[in-house]
């Protein structure tokens, strides 16, 4: 066994132990899809998987979700129901199979599986080939296996070329290598007959609770099938793990749910070390891990950029797209697609019957102008629920420094007196900042004394960003134009749900205690405007529309995770609820909201990467409302590149003008603010990265300093978006800390 890889598997294991133990509980309770906790995600599953509607899906969501055993006895629950195949189910994976073959030395001498993700692409584990060099050593045997009689096939045998293509990523990442397939060596088949099972990201090929699928060769054996055996029971951001009474895979074997697609490339097992479940019972089960396709894909996404023409396009044959219909099935029942063709544009074509075009992120070309104002397609349908935040937090990947390509930008540092003040993450994962508390797309450090965030990170991808109606459930691309980029409240009193965080103490952020049933003077109506503009709302530290993007589905649970209190801070609701600068009705002072729509409308327009730091400035003289103390100051720190070289912005709003009407405070007298020129008092200013630090005592590192386009110069107020500079106006030295 591959000693890399039994450490990181074994890592991975004991941060999934929870996930795992629950979803034994969920099947032994005759409840297997109750071991799904992202709901949007087995809804998706469910209508892909049973051909439902998306009402009918969202019923036995809630089926499942409400499931209770019987006294005496279980009962089961759609998850079973759902198992059932049909005939066709036998086919389907037989023609899967045929892409599986072994690996070997020239010698014969076995060293895992692998499959045909194209006709020209192999994928096998990094710990199975290593190198380009020990490619070109090894043989791929296809058809060896037995026959329905039991005599061996005739096997034919393939060298690799990895001067073609090859591309990997290490035992410590995810374990996989793919390698341009050589000439025959051996046998009578030509590639094409042997099919290929390709690639996606999509984000409803399994839930959690339901069995998957692997073709093997263990050991070096001839084919095996191992069917309906493992059962999927944790979803960490690089790997699903599975149980099963069988024997562990072999390693390079493709992991595939009940329609055969590919969800997880196999590459470990071994025994489960706990020996009893939450009800006392036995577990006696070997756990497998596999490495999501979903996170190979996005890899392969991200290195495409340094492959040559020829190359791109051998990927983009590998990469599957199919089109679905409005019932969420997919079109042509999971068979391999007729191979892509790179055309002109940049776009890569697929016919699947339908023809479809995606264009892939490398292509250069510049999209084509839209028709009717854009015409995206919904994800969701008008009237879903909205999107809860999972609870688990072992999947989220949080604020990314290696980010910005060519760069690190490295989460703000504390001083030691800050750290000694801070939350501890209760179920930080070895090897991470303790301090740290991740989500999807960004991170957050709290001030346990303060009870809010010291700062929070965010990673934003222009590329893939997409907008969330909160109200509809609809999850389209952000184009510039999006009138999302312009919204000013985010959340009305109410109209939200927030959520706690179990990863700290209650006592440790802002929550409920502080935020619900506030009195403000003059104003008892809880309906009323005027009331909501001048009491404490929930303020997003990181704005919902930044961390989403992705995949839709990823972009809807990053856009949840906003939610959570941490990522909250006490904003009067003329701060909270500013508007960009030029609409109607608004004067100036309104930066602090029109900045982030600014920054991410330009990251959309340009396809570009930003990472953005916000908090506040704590003071000792900050006053107090209901046991905390309010900042009046909020600061935010843009970084992003540009031409390859690094740039930052930084800007600091303050509210302490407009705390005037002050929520709870019943002897002071009304304010009126009749006119939206009261509006204008809240005050944004430009400033220095430097100051930040100052104010905050955060250091962003010597590199942040001295990308920041405004170095070297005074604070200065700012009313309009056109007085927000993107581009360095003076190369002043930044100076020394």
């Amino acid at each position: 066994m591959n000693l890399a890889v039994e450490a990181v598997a074994r890592k991975r294991v004991e941060r999934a132990r929870d996930q795992i133990t629950k979803s034994l509980l969920s099947v032994a309770q005759g409840n297997p899809l109750g071991a799904e906790r992202d709901l949007g995600r087995l809804r998706d599953r469910v209508q892909k998987k049973a051909a439902l509607s998306r009402a009918e899906a969202g019923m036995v969501v809630r089926a499942v979700e409400g499931f209770a055993p019987r006294k005496g006895g279980r009962e089961a629950i759609w998850g079973d129901t759902l198992d059932f195949v049909g005939v066709q189910f036998l086919e389907r994976g037989w023609q899967a199979a045929r892409a599986v073959a072994r690996v070997a030395l020239r010698n014969g001498r076995p060293l895992g599986s692998g499959f045909m993700v194209s006709e020209s692409l192999f994928l096998t584990n990094h710990h199975v080939i290593s190198s380009a060099r020990d490619a070109a050593q090894v043989s791929i045997e296809f058809e060896y296996e037995l026959d329905w009689l039991g005599n061996q096939r005739g096997a034919t045998r393939y060298a690799l070329d990895p001067g073609s293509f090859y591309l990997h990523d290490d035992e410590a990442g995810l374990d996989y290598c793919l390698v341009g397939m050589g000439p025959r060596l051996s046998g009578a088949k030509g590639l094409s007959d042997f099919g290929c099972c390709k690639l996606s990201d999509a984000g409803d090929k399994h839930a959690l609770g339901e069995v998957a699928n692997i073709v093997q060769h263990p050991d070096g054996r001839y084919k095996e099938v191992v069917l309906r055996e493992n059962r999927l029971v944790s979803r960490l951001e690089l790997v699903l793990h599975y149980v099963a009474d069988t024997e562990p895979g072999s390693s390079g074997s493709p992991v595939f749910n009940n329609e055969w697609e590919v969800i997880a490339l196999h590459h470990w097992g071994g025994p489960w070390r706990q020996k009893k479940d939450e009800r006392g019972f036995p577990v006696p089960r070997e756990v497998n891990e596999g490495i999501r396709i979903s996170a190979i894909v996005q890899d392969l996404l991200r290195k495409a950029p340094s492959l040559t023409a020829g190359q791109r396009e051998l990927l983009g044959q590998a990469l599957a797209k199919q089109e679905r219909t409005a019932a969420g099935l997919a079109v042509g029942g999971g068979a391999p697609s007729t191979a892509a063709q790179m055309q002109p544009d940049g776009s890569v074509r697929w016919t699947v019957p339908l023809e479809v075009a995606v264009r892939l992120p490398w292509a250069q070309a510049p999209p084509a102008a839209p028709k009717g104002g854009g015409g995206a397609v919904a994800t969701r349908e008008p009237g879903s629920e909205k999107v809860e935040p999972d609870m688990d937090f072992s999947g989220r990947g949080g604020y990314k420094p290696g980010f910005l390509t060519g760069h690190t930008v490295p989460l703000p540092r504390l001083t030691a007196q800050q750290r000694a003040k801070a939350a501890v993450n209760r179920r930080a994962e070895p090897g991470d900042d303790e301090l740290e508390l991740k989500y999807h797309h960004f991170s957050i450090v709290m001030n346990a004394e303060r009870r809010l965030a010291y700062f929070t990170a965010c990673n934003i991808d222009g590329k893939t960003a997409k907008h969330v109606n909160r109200d509809t459930g609809v999850v389209e691309p952000l184009r510039p134009d999006n009138p999302g980029l312009r919204e000013a409240l985010e959340a009305a009193e109410g109209t939200e749900k927030w959520y706690d965080d179990d990863r700290i103490g209650e006592e440790e952020y802002a929550g409920t205690d502080v935020y619900e049933a506030q009195r403000v003077p003059g104003f008892p109506d809880p309906r009323s405007t005027g009331r909501r503009l001048r009491m404490f709302q929930k303020g997003h530290l990181v704005r919902r529309m930044d961390p989403a993007w992705g995949s839709d589905s990823m972009a809807l649970r990053a856009d949840a995770d906003t939610f959570f209190y941490t990522n909250a801070a006490p904003q009067v609701g003329f701060f909270n609820q500013g508007k960009a600068s030029g609409m109607t009705g608004v004067s100036n002072g309104h930066l602090w909201r029109a900045v982030e729509n600014y920054v991410l409308r330009n990251a959309a327009a340009e396809k570009e990467r930003v990472c953005s730091f916000t908090g506040p400035v704590f003071r000792t003289q900050d006053r107090k409302f209901r046991g905390i103390k309010v900042p009046a100051e909020f600061w935010k720190v843009t970084v992003w590149s540009e031409g390859g070289e690094l740039r930052s912005l930084a800007l600091l709003a303050n509210q302490k003008k407009v705390f005037t009407a002050w929520p709870e405070k019943l002897d002071e007298a009304p304010e009126a603010f009749l006119d939206d020129e009261e509006l204008g008092k809240v005050e944004d200013f430009l400033t220095t990265v430097e100051e930040i630090e100052r104010l905050t005592k955060l250091d962003f590192g010597a590199e942040v300093r001295q990308a920041d386009v405004f170095a070297g110069q005074e604070r200065v107020r700012v009313r309009r978006e056109e007085d927000i500079p993107l581009r360095r106006k003076s190369r002043k030295p930044a100076g020394k800390r």
